[in-house]
């Protein structure tokens, strides 16, 4: 995962402790999107040693297994990121950034209500995205073993038709993942799909935030059970406690937060100061308005003062933002 300031990341960096408040400042990336155990995106690393290789995963234990491998094998360019895919590209990217994005056998979602809740990544709404992150010619690299998803991606390719150049075969001969080795052992063969951008989409871009502090006087963690649920309908926010823990000199409250379709997972910590209690996010997040939003009804319950559905902007109660 990248530490520190975006100027200052470290190559293979396992830091959950450091907040993203800034687009990622890489020239011309590669992105992996799910990269399973992480061979293909070590491979990725060794053939382009000039070229940062981010790999992006939600799944903890193939981010940790890609940090080792990475590690093990010494590589300078490649960074691995423990995020939503939607939230890595819609917010951490720049427009025009990215040389291309691989997406290799990912979940096809066989359910029909899982399709219908849109949970294949690659729709027609996440396409346009890429094509606003890509360069111009800029690629997007899609495998699947999969008729089924293979053909549903061409019909939400055809929905973007004018953004991207189609082509069937590869430019070159990509790696084959673990999971491909066992497809074709078993006589399922890879279905791809080349898209190269001709042409950028009319997306209003979006930005990264500061994350909000609340100071608070006091606080009673007992309140936060867990599987507390809070939403914000009017602009598709949530969030849930997952446990609360004490400890020294901080406690914690792990939770998912999420909206428009990605969830973080995160801990807050509440932090004791000369005068009162600050609450703010303590492990890796990415500042969106979702969290800053969390925060403040977080705050609010901590101090017993009921939910804080409170628009974009404003604080909570008499809670002071500090940021």
């Amino acid at each position: 995962m990248g530490c520190g300031k975006p100027e200052t990341f470290t190559p293979c960096c396992w830091d959950t402790t450091k907040p993203l408040e800034e687009k990622l400042p890489f020239k011309d990336p590669i992105v992996e999107v799910g990269f399973g155990n992480g061979d293909f995106t070590v491979e990725l690393a060794k053939r382009f040693p000039e070229s940062p290789v981010l790999g992006v995963d939600r799944w903890h234990p193939g981010v940790r297994a890609l940090v080792h491998k990475c590690q093990n094998e010494g590589l300078k360019n490649l960074f691995v990121f423990n995020l939503d895919a939607n939230l890595f590209v819609q917010y951490l990217l720049k427009p025009a950034q990215a040389a291309a994005f691989y997406f290799n056998y990912p979940d096809p979602y066989f359910k029909k209500k899982d399709i219908e809740k849109g949970r294949r990544l690659l729709r027609a709404p996440f396409l346009k995205w890429l094509a606003l992150k890509l360069k111009d010619g800029g690629k997007v690299y899609f495998r699947t073993d999969v008729k089924d998803y293979f053909d549903y991606v061409l019909e939400e390719v055809k929905k973007v038709g004018d953004l991207f150049e189609v082509k069937f075969e590869f430019d070159w001969d990509l790696p084959p993942t673990k999971y491909e080795r066992k497809a074709l052992k078993e006589g399922r063969r890879p279905h791809k799909l080349l898209l190269i951008k001709r042409a950028s989409p009319p997306l209003e871009d979006k930005e990264v935030e500061p994350l909000r502090a609340v100071k608070i006087s006091s606080y009673d963690l007992s309140v936060l059970r867990p599987g507390l649920e809070l939403k914000d309908p009017k602009r598709g926010y949530f969030m849930k406690v997952e446990r609360t823990y004490r400890g020294e000199g901080v406690d914690l409250v792990e939770t998912f937060v999420g909206e428009e379709g990605f969830y973080q997972h995160l801990f807050v910590g509440i932090f004791r100061t000369k005068d009162g209690f600050v609450v703010k996010p303590k492990s890796f997040a990415v500042g969106v308005r979702s969290v800053s939003w969390m925060v403040e009804n977080l705050a609010r319950l901590l101090e017993g003062k009921g939910e804080g559905q409170t628009e974009e902007g404003s604080s909570t109660s008499t809670q002071t933002p500090l940021r």
